[in-house]
């Protein structure tokens, strides 16, 4: 044998070389990619940090895209309520200044300016509709969580169809939040059968079925009517389970000139006196005849459903004094639906939106409420001091005159509700705390709140993101040198393999 190799020799050398082309292939794959590894073994000391790392980027990176959305949809909001505050604003100042004229006797001109500022108000009422009944990206933002669904919705296209339901005299607006959103559901369990007559009544089988409350007079209990002082007395309790802003019903089978709907303005602590608008027409002393009522089903629009003919929108006129019977038109089609259908009558309210209250998480450790729907108190006053004044005028029974005590009492009421929509004055005990001020700064402290959280979210990220190139991207000044030096020890390597495979004892030897 003349041969010095062997092949444990020649294969350590292979193995050797192997790993110096294969270290070289790894920085070559640094350079062109800029990671010092393609998956985490590479960086093993550093795994654990960097899959934390990125992970947290990830949940930062959420947060920040989420946000962003958030904030376009409170800026979309903000938008929305900055409009129908100067909507209102005006509405406001175009009343104001009407209130100036004496309203004792409307001239023509008058009149015809009234009318005017009726067709105004009636515009600003589908204005606030638009503005509420904003959408964006397929869902609408003031409808409570009930994004699919349009929150408002004022079913008059023109002034003269809402004046054909509320004429003024016969419905007039609602006047209070009670009666405005008296969200109630009569169903065939409540009513028993149902009969439908052609000639404009729906009666209930069930005694009472559309009243919610019912005080009849008698001898031991008589009514009082204090016309003077706008007041219903009876004994003391008598009242004590209605409220402020409850509509009522008087049927008083004698003295009739006092039978109308009314919106009770207060009740007194004892219970026993009850003062109303409008005005009470006629002084009663001792009415042992006369039924106080508090409808469920109240004057204005109901929607009828679970009928076979009969499933449309009704306008209430009347309400009996028993309960039994609603006075409609258009005339119903003839129909008896049975106590155990499914028949379910509701008083139709502006507000068609879901009761929650959107919550936004903007970080792990801290959520923001929305806080806003289209049935907030500042808007429902909005709607319903506008509906107060497009409503028909009144006029006096016996005259046939325009009512101008009555008229001004309602417009005057009604700047009242729209200032307090405005901004709440705090004596105003009666009406609902929130006010557009009250929409306008949650909006822009939520603002605050998102842009603040961005601002850090965003910050973070940054720091996150070096953290994370600090360790996985290559040094690319290193990495060329590191291939410069392998490169030369395996030319190197090569030389001696060369070398040493040629090597024999005889040369080796000489």
């Amino acid at each position: 044998m003349t041969r010095v190799p062997t092949l444990a020799s020649h294969n350590l050398m292979s193995t050797r070389l192997m790993n110096t082309q294969s270290r070289i292939y790894d920085l070559q794959t640094q350079i062109a990619t800029k990671k010092k590894s393609q998956d985490y073994t590479g960086i093993s000391s550093d795994a654990l940090r960097l899959i934390n790392f990125e992970n947290e980027s990830s949940r930062t990176s959420t947060y920040i895209t989420n946000n962003t959305v958030a904030n376009t949809r409170l800026s979309a909001m903000s938008a929305s309520v900055d409009g129908a505050r100067s909507t209102l604003i005006t509405f406001r100042d175009d009343l104001s200044s009407f209130l100036s004229t004496d309203l004792t006797s409307l001239s023509p001109e008058e009149l015809s300016k009234f009318e005017g500022l009726q067709d105004r108000a009636f515009s600003a009422m589908k204005d606030l509709e638009s503005y509420f009944d904003l959408k964006l990206d397929g869902q609408y933002l003031f409808a409570g969580g009930k994004g699919d669904t349009p929150p408002v919705d004022i079913p008059f296209d023109s002034l003269e169809s809402y004046q054909a339901v509320y004429d003024g005299n016969t419905i007039t607006a609602p006047e209070s939040r009670t009666t405005h959103m008296n969200d109630v559901q009569v169903t065939s369990a409540d009513t028993g059968a149902l009969t439908f007559n052609a000639g404009g009544t729906i009666t209930a089988a069930t005694a009472g079925a559309f009243n919610q409350q019912s005080y009849p007079a008698n001898v031991a209990n008589p009514v009082d009517f204090d016309a003077a002082n706008n007041q219903i007395i009876a004994a003391p309790g008598s009242y004590s389970t209605v409220e402020a802003g409850m509509m009522i019903r008087v049927e008083d089978t004698v003295n009739t000139d006092n039978n109308r709907f009314y919106t009770v303005q207060s009740v007194s602590a004892d219970g026993s006196t009850l003062t109303v608008e409008p005005d009470i027409s006629l002084d009663v002393t001792n009415s042992v005849t006369a039924t106080l009522t508090v409808p469920a089903i109240q004057p204005g629009q109901i929607s009828m459903n679970g009928t076979n003919s009969n499933n449309r929108t009704f306008t209430v006129t009347d309400i009996s004094a028993d309960g039994t019977t609603l006075t409609v038109t258009p005339a119903p089609t003839t129909e008896t639906v049975a106590g155990t259908g499914d028949a379910r009558l509701s008083n139709s309210i502006y507000y068609k939106g879901g009761e929650t209250v959107v919550e936004h998480r903007v970080s792990e450790t801290r959520s923001i409420e929305f806080g806003i729907n289209a049935k907030d108190g500042a808007i429902e006053k909005a709607f319903r001091a506008i509906g107060m004044v497009i409503q028909g005028l009144p006029t006096d029974s016996a005259t046939g005159e325009i009512d101008g005590e009555e008229l001004s009492r309602r417009l005057n009421e009604a700047l009242s509700i729209t200032n307090d929509a405005i901004e709440h004055e705090v004596t105003n005990t009666g009406e609902s705390k929130q006010d557009f001020s009250r929409l306008e700064n949650l909006l822009a402290n939520n603002q605050v709140t998102l842009n603040t959280a961005m601002s850090t979210q965003k910050t973070y990220s940054t720091f996150l993101a070096t953290r994370v190139t600090d360790m996985e991207n290559a040094n690319m000044t290193e990495v060329a040198a590191r291939i410069n030096n392998e490169n030369t020890a395996l030319q190197i390597s090569y030389a001696a393999m060369s070398m040493v495979n040629n090597l024999s004892l005889l040369n080796y030897m000489s």
